[in-house]
Parts: C-alpha cells; structure tokens; sequence
C-alpha cells in the first residue's frame, strides 16, 4: 500500500517466450490478444500506453492503432490495462523484438515476449478450470520456445521500495513469482523459466530431453498432468488448481519439476530491482535447495 492505495497485485499471469523476429509472429499475436478480449469481455481492456507512455482509453482508434503497432516489425511494445484499481487489473503486454537486429546483438537471448494478467476475482469467478483453458487457448497460435502460467505479483514493482518491501511477503509463498518481465525477454532465449502451476515447453528444449515420453517417465506426483499439444510443444500442470504454496503446502510437485528440468532452466543474471543479490538468488532457486 501507498498512501491507502494497493500498488500491487496477486494475479494470475500466463507467458510465452517466442525466439522469433515479431514480423514472423505478428499475427499469432493478435489472435491471442483476440481470444484474450473474447474470454475476458471487451471492457475488461479500456486503456492503452501511447508512445508518450500516456494512458489513453482504448477506444476504435486506440484499437487501430494498437493492431497497427503490433505489426511493427523492429522493436513494438504494447501495454493494455484497464482503469481499475490493484487488485482488479488485467493487462495484455507485448515486448515484439527483430531479433537478428543489430541492436540486440550484445544481449544473450533476445526474444519476443507476451504476457497476459488476470485478477484473482476473475479467477475466483470463473474458477481455475477456465483459467487452464484459458492459458491453453491462448498458447494454440503461438510458436513459443517456453512459457508459464500462475500465481505472480504485479503492480509497481521498480517503484520506490515497493520490492524490497515485497520481499518479505513472498518468502514463506514460493509459488507465487515475480519477474522483471521485460529483462527476461532480453535474457531467457530458448530455456525455461520453471516450475509454475502451467510450465509450458517447446523447441530446441522438448527435442532434447527426449519429449513428452520423458516427461511422463520422470514426473510422479500425485495431480501432475503432461499434455502433448503437437508435435513440438508440450505443458506439465501441476494439480487442478495454482498454489502458493506455505507451511500447509510445501509443493513436492513443483519441486520434482524444477529437479527435473533444471538442465534445461533459465536462471535470470539481473534481479528486479530492490531485490537484493543474496535474497534473490536463494528465492530464485527456492525449489532446488
């Protein structure tokens, strides 16, 4: 809270990592965005980020100029958000890259990324079956390297001492993340970030650990579910439902997971802001210790 205001939120956030120049996926992502806008209702999205990072209502010509800039084919970036207070936002962001660019060449692993956030009340409305379909949905068009699903922090995390604050509160709930989601898309390439309740999982990693057939073969916990979406893409679902985890549930599935796919994980080298080096690094492993 600032000044008797929630400046962050425990949501549900569903991302996908796509190691592909926008021009090659630009479309994929619009009709993401089109399914997002269907399940959610169009009035759930009302206001876009212009190029002066003003909100603006997300009116007929908002829309226009949204599609528009989504095609853009070096480097668009698109935030859509609604006018609702934390803990009631939903939010659509697109971080488009040409990857081979020039400008990208001194980051490690450069990607497109996509990030969908929906409230808990919808989530609590709707119940997480939906929300499962939901991420699946969403996923269908996209040819994605790597992806996740489930319980995040959002809000105004490089603000003041929002994380540090943050910290704290997230230590005893290892299944709730938080990310610097526009650093990673700079860092994570073709690895994995892991484990969350929907880990999602495509090419060069699924070929490498030898495809769904491994997964099933190493993946024992009770509710833990793989799912062959085609030929180059799967998703492990940890249990009907995400948890955050606690005294009362210590998440062995989600460990077996991280365990399990460790060879292939993404270990970020720039911590959020006002995430200290030590406490980020023992909560970024909090599975594997």
């Amino acid at each position: 809270m600032r000044r008797n205001r929630a400046v962050t939120q425990e949501d549900v956030s569903i991302c996908f990592y796509l190691p592909r120049p926008t021009a090659e996926v630009s479309q994929s992502i619009a009709l993401s965005l089109q399914y997002f806008v269907d399940a959610i209702g169009i009035r759930a999205l009302n206001y876009y980020i212009g190029d002066d990072d003003e909100p603006r209502e997300l009116d007929d010509a908002g829309w226009a100029f949204i599609h528009t800039k989504i095609h853009h084919p070096v480097a668009p970036s698109v935030l859509l958000t609604n006018d609702a207070p934390y803990p009631e936002k939903f939010e659509f962001e697109y971080l488009g890259k040409d990857i081979h660019a020039a400008i990208f060449r001194h980051d490690p692993g450069p990607v497109t990324a996509v990030r969908f956030i929906v409230p808990l009340s919808w989530v609590n409305a709707h119940g997480a079956r939906r929300v499962r379909e939901l991420a699946l949905a969403l996923a269908a068009p996209l040819p994605f390297s790597s992806g996740h699903a489930g319980l995040s922090v959002s809000g105004y995390l490089n603000s003041g001492t929002v994380m540090s604050d943050l910290v704290p509160l997230l230590a005893p709930f290892p299944g709730v993340d938080v990310q610097s989601f526009d650093r990673t898309s700079f860092e994570i390439g073709t690895r994995l970030r892991v484990p969350h309740w929907m880990t999602f999982i495509g090419e060069p990693s699924l070929s490498a650990m030898g495809g769904v057939d491994f997964l099933r073969s190493q993946l024992h916990a009770p509710g833990t579910t793989v799912e062959a979406l085609d030929a180059s893409r799967a998703v492990v679902i940890l249990g009907p439902e995400p948890l955050a985890g606690g005294p009362d549930q210590p998440l062995l599935a989600y460990r077996e997971l991280a365990r399990v796919l460790e060879p292939w994980a993404f270990h970020a080298s720039v911590r959020p802001a006002n995430f200290s080096d030590d406490d980020f690094m023992g909560w970024d492993r909090r599975f594997l210790d």
